[in-house]
């Protein structure tokens, strides 16, 4: 019995997200943005505008419209608005600065496989960094494990405003999982002696865990079909992860460069029959968009990092714009410490250089993003309804070393009027000891 007690204990503790923790950010009086140029991130743009932000929302978008009484009104006619940028691949915390081994918690190595670990666990609400990025314009980030794992662990949905862990969690995310291709997982674990050492034995390490994810959802069905129960459902928490993806309640986001590695991945969810959200990194994607397309699989890349390792040779500038074209659903993210995210609109600023449409561009950290990791209907455009993550830039965000001069994270002014409300809780937000080190 109490075997079974631990058991419903750890199994309650997985079904709990982050949400849970989260609250509603403190009360905080409505603003009112008069007269500006909306970049809604939907495709159209807004001249002269205003737009009002009350109770975390966006609860008004118009010209001329009525100030509440309790409003503060900023003249913002010259100013460009956008939503606030979401990074959906970040280190943010769990990879914290200064770069130090203490610091290094998104990789639990020890296994190839650790899907019952969450980034949650590690994250680090006093990263300098945090502080760093939202200035950057950057409000919400989906925190993801490291890519030394063939699966590395469980996602964690912040927004870039608060104290603690559960200040930051955004509010009823969905499940998120991170798995890796290509080259990080073998130069692991052959440095280890361990299986996988070779492409081969990815595979292979991949359908074990799903085989036995597969047979436990069967008997879990069978159970759940029998009008008499005798015993306790079938459970097994370090694969409750892979049973829920089986079932299509966790988004999963792949690290994956190569074509070949491409093709595994697809090849191995048609066989179980799971749905893969996004390939990140993903340089070589431009070369196979009818697969992707083919199976709704979105990509999260960079504009034009290359050239660091041999499954980032074939990279194209050209990739962002040849993927749209073919009716891929492109993001561009920062894979913080990879990329500073403090200059996340500066992958989108080249994409616009490389030649990828003005608003497409700012699409491609905001709306695609917010999709991509399941919270579109929630955040990354400028509508009524959304929540109220918004930027102020005093030019155009993809002019070079754009940086935007207000953020509001859910209303709330975190970034302006020469301060920076998160510095208080994560740090000065200047550049302090940034670096790689999460084995991407």
């Amino acid at each position: 019995m109490k075997r079974l007690t631990v058991l419903f204990s750890f199994a309650l503790a997985l079904a709990i997200t982050a949400p849970a923790l989260a609250e509603v950010p403190r009360a905080h009086p409505p603003t009112l943005l008069r007269g500006a140029t909306l970049w809604t991130a939907t495709g159209v743009v807004l001249e002269k505008t205003d737009i009002l932000l009350q109770n975390g929302q966006i609860q008004a978008i118009g010209a001329n419209l009525p100030a509440p009484l309790d409003a503060r009104v900023i003249d913002a006619a010259g100013k460009i608005v956008t939503p606030g940028l979401v990074d959906m691949h970040s280190h943010l915390g769990v990879y914290a600065a200064p770069s130090a081994k203490a610091h290094q918690d998104g990789n639990e190595m020890t296994s190839p496989t650790t899907p019952a670990v969450r980034a949650l666990d590690a994250f680090d609400p006093e990263d300098p960094a945090i502080a760093r990025t939202v200035a950057g314009g950057v409000t919400t980030a989906l925190i993801l494990p490291g890519s030394g794992n063939v699966v590395g662990g469980q996602a964690f949905y912040v927004n870039l405003y608060g104290k603690t862990v559960a200040d930051m969690a955004v509010l009823n995310p969905p499940r998120a999982m991170k798995w890796a291709m290509g080259e990080n997982p073998k130069r692991v674990y052959a440095s280890k002696g361990m299986l996988p050492m070779s492409r081969m034995g990815h595979g292979w390490v991949l359908r074990k865990m799903l085989f036995e994810a597969k047979e436990l959802r069967e008997s879990q069905d069978r159970f759940d079909k029998e009008t008499v129960h005798t015993g306790q459902r079938p459970f097994r928490a370090e694969i409750e992860p892979i049973v829920a993806l089986l079932r299509g309640e966790v988004l999963l986001q792949v690290h994956c460069y190569e074509v070949h590695d491409i093709e595994t991945l697809i090849r191995i969810s048609h066989e179980f029959g799971f749905k893969v959200t996004a390939i990140h990194h993903a340089l070589e994607a431009w070369k196979v968009p009818e697969l992707l397309k083919a199976d709704g699989i979105g990509v999260a890349t960079f504009a034009d990092l290359w050239g660091f390792k041999m499954e980032a040779y074939d990279a194209s500038v050209q990739a962002p714009q040849l993927l749209t074209d073919a009716g891929v659903t492109v993001a561009l993210k920062s894979d913080h410490p990879v990329i500073d995210s403090k200059w996340l609109i500066n992958e989108a600023a080249k994409a616009h250089h490389y030649g990828v449409p003005e608003q497409t561009a700012i699409q491609m950290v905001t709306r695609n993003p917010a999709r991509l990791i399941g919270l579109g209907d929630r955040l990354g455009t400028l509508e009524v309804g959304k929540e109220a993550d918004v930027a102020v830039w005093p030019g155009s965000p993809l002019a070079i070393g754009a940086q935007p001069e207000r953020v509001f994270v859910r209303g709330v002014q975190v970034v302006g009027d020469g301060g920076n409300v998160q510095t208080a809780f994560s740090g000065t937000g200047k550049a302090i000891g940034i670096s790689h080190g999460c084995d991407e």
